[in-house]
């Protein structure tokens, strides 16, 4: 009776139809705001996500330039750093988008302040540690403390960027709790809307109907992200896991499946059916420090191997580490990396650099036969010659002594064959000093040291304004020692030798190995002498080691002087031309740096 005379009464009604109406009001615009805030969720999570992913793509771009670098060293293949590090290509493309998804986010870009200057260190060392590796003379020390320092920059990269990935996940956890909180609440309403009142059914049905296509909508943008990000696991070459401790279930990434040689979700992911794929000799290793690990809760990190089914061995380096899910339950979750082709690499370089050592020595021990064993015996030769010159001569016949001269003369030959091997095994392997020094300085010893020879000659030796030079002392001196005593040499019987030896400056059209070369960057000094000069054709021959131009016989020589100024040259960074004819002699242009280059 009481609900009859309510529902005569329309002033009632109204008022309680108003109040019901408001009540709905209040209560759709509660659900207006819940969905606003599922939206804003979904948002952050996604950002989250794929700032999370331009991180992982951007550790991995690094790592790739790194193992390339460290691939051309070994290997001195130009394909393994061609169009890298010079040109930052995808790196700047991950920034650009890790700057669109930080834009209104401060702390995000003072991250992304921090993580560019580690970039523009980590491609400075780059360019460092490529510079000293395309020496053709490379010193192992500076290569070593530069790929120490370029790992110790890398690791600080690493640990920067998994320090954001973590509070990225962090954040992502949060909101994610938070979305399923708001989620719950726009059911409840979406329900007291209903029981409330069927007046605003259709409105009600529609708000449901756009709800629903939103949550669809962040649905399939969740699926292409996780599309997305196991690209980038295949892409990467690693692939994750997950182990629920409470309820002992497994989760495996369907890359983790392609690492150990099947097709993704071609089993059911426990621990079981995954021990097979595991090589022979490593399980048990794996399995016991699995087994650890779940006993103490404590990170994990190890290297083992897959054997595929094709009998392909993958070297895995997998590291995985504790958490709680949303439910607090105790998950372990890990990363499998394949490595193979590092470790590979790795092995390879360890081997290269045993056989390194052994050249070493053996260049050593050849270096010590050079300089003691064959010279001691030679000694003996030269000195028993000398005798028999001073004091058996008039007894030899005339045959005797054209034998006894030329005796001489090899036994001379020998010892400045000696001599040269010993100096250019100096170039080679030899404490690499640099110091500045006025190349006036040096020309004026050397001219002293030639002295009798250069009288002998009434050479003219003309010296020119030269530079002072940051150089190997005893090797710039040993250059220019042999190119001088060369042109003194190599000159003609009838006319004096004249030498000169003076700095130049570089053309704009002087070319080297098709680049263009500056003033700005080397020193120029050249050599000229009148002497009998040669075919320009043999200009690249005279530099290779005993090579000897067919000269008369009167000319002796063993092929090594030139040769030897070539390394000394390739020992400075720098290069050396020769310009000549016949008759009309020969003129060196010697290009140095003026800084490291």
């Amino acid at each position: 009776m009481r609900f009859s005379g309510f529902y005569r009464n329309s002033q009632v009604f109204k008022i309680a139809l108003g109040i019901a109406i408001l009540v709905i009001g209040y209560i759709a615009s509660v659900f207006y705001f819940q969905l606003q805030k599922l939206n804003d969720s979904v948002e952050i999570i996604s950002n989250c996500n794929e700032t999370q992913l331009e991180l992982e793509k951007l550790l991995s771009v690094i790592s790739m330039y790194e193992t390339s670098l460290r691939s051309y060293i070994i290997t001195k293949d130009e394909s393994f750093i061609q169009n890298r590090f010079l040109n930052r290509g995808t790196i700047e493309l991950n920034l650009n988008r890790l700057k669109k998804l930080a834009a209104h986010n401060v702390i995000r870009n003072k991250d992304l302040d921090s993580l560019n200057t580690l970039i523009d260190n980590r491609f400075k060392l780059f360019s460092r540690t490529l510079t000293i590796a395309k020496a053709k003379n490379i010193n192992s020390l500076d290569v070593n403390a530069q790929l120490l320092e370029s790992s110790v920059c890398t690791e600080k990269m690493r640990a920067f960027i998994y320090k954001v990935i973590n509070r990225e996940v962090l954040n992502i956890k949060f909101h994610n709790a938070n979305h399923e909180f708001e989620l719950k609440d726009s059911i409840i309403s979406a329900f007291l809307l209903i029981v409330l009142s069927l007046l605003v059914l259709l409105l009600s049905f529609n708000k449901m109907r756009v709800d629903i296509d939103e949550l669809k909508q962040a649905n399939d943008e969740l699926k292409l992200l996780n599309y997305s990000f196991n690209a980038a696991e295949k892409t990467a070459g690693f692939g994750h896991w997950k182990i629920n401790l409470v309820t002992n279930s497994y989760t495996f990434s369907d890359n983790l499946y392609r690492l150990m040689g099947v097709a993704p979700q071609s089993f059911e992911p426990n621990l079981a059916n995954s021990t097979p794929y595991f090589h022979p000799e490593d399980v048990e290793q794996v399995m016991k420090i699995h087994k650890e690990s779940l006993l103490s809760a404590k990170s994990t990190a190890l290297i083992f191997r897959y054997l595929n089914p094709n009998g392909t061995i993958r070297y895995i380096k997998g590291v995985s580490s504790f958490t709680k899910n949303n439910k607090g339950e105790l998950v372990k979750m890990g990363v499998n990396y394949d490595i193979s082709e590092q470790y590979l690499k790795t092995k390879k370089l360890e081997e290269s650099n045993e056989e390194l050592k052994s050249i070493n020595a053996e260049l050593e021990s050849f270096n010590n036969i050079v300089s003691h064993d064959l010279q001691e015996p030679l000694r003996k030769v030269q000195m028993f010659i000398s005798r028999l010159q001073e004091n058996e001569i008039p007894l030899l016949s005339d045959q005797g002594k054209e034998y006894f001269f030329k005796i001489r003369l090899a036994a001379n030959r020998m010892q400045t064959l000696l001599m040269d091997l010993l100096n250019y095994s100096r170039t080679i392997k030899g404490d690499k000093v640099f110091e500045t020094v006025s190349l006036s300085n040096v020309i004026q010893q050397i001219m002293l040291d030639l002295a009798s020879n250069i009288e002998d000659k009434k050479a003219e030796i003309l010296i020119g304004d030269l530079p002072e030079i940051k150089v190997i002392r005893f090797q710039i001196e040993q250059l220019f020692m042999n190119l001088i005593s060369n042109a003194l040499k190599y000159s003609k019987d009838d006319i004096y030798p004249i030498i000169s030896v003076a700095a130049e400056k570089i053309t704009r059209k002087e070319m080297y190995n098709g680049k263009a070369i500056n003033d700005a960057d080397y020193y120029k000094i050249v050599v000229a002498d009148n002497g009998i000069g040669f075919r320009q054709e043999y200009a690249d021959k005279i530099f290779i080691l005993f090579k000897r131009l067919e000269t008369d016989a009167k000319y002796s020589g063993t092929g090594l002087g030139l040769a030897i100024c070539k390394r000394i040259i390739d020992n400075h960074n720098g290069f050396i031309k020769v310009k000549a004819k016949p008759n009309l002699g020969a003129k060196f242009s010697i290009y140095i740096p003026k800084r490291s280059l």
